[in-house]
């Protein structure tokens, strides 16, 4: 068992932030979010009924990035977040599991 706390956000939402520091710059605190969430649809296979969402900065630059590594990712789209508009696509692992990638409205 991994034993990560993971706080409960609702509607079977789990999540966990982690803060780190650059060690270059060890003023600049930045964190990664890890949640689990029930998918909103129906996925490909009987066994892959959930997704996991990353939190990234810079959506449009981490997609040119898959994109360039002939990963096929979903158009980008934008939906309303905790803290306004955020940005998010999907994609697929090697193994068919969904993967969420999110950019907050407010950046991180």
């Amino acid at each position: 068992m991994l034993e990560i706390p993971l706080k409960y956000l609702g509607e079977d939402v789990y999540y966990v932030e982690l803060y780190y520091r650059f060690l270059s710059n060890p003023r600049k605190k930045l964190h990664t979010m890890f949640a689990i969430m029930p998918a909103k649809g129906k996925l490909d296979s009987e066994r892959n009924q959930s997704l996991i969402n990353y939190r990234v900065d810079d959506l449009e630059s981490f997609v040119q990035k898959l994109v360039g590594r002939k990963v096929k990712v979903d158009p980008i789209h934008q939906v309303p977040d905790a803290e306004g508009i955020g940005k998010f696509t999907h994609l697929k692992d090697p193994e068919g599991n969904r993967i969420e990638l999110w950019q907050p409205s407010t950046g991180i």
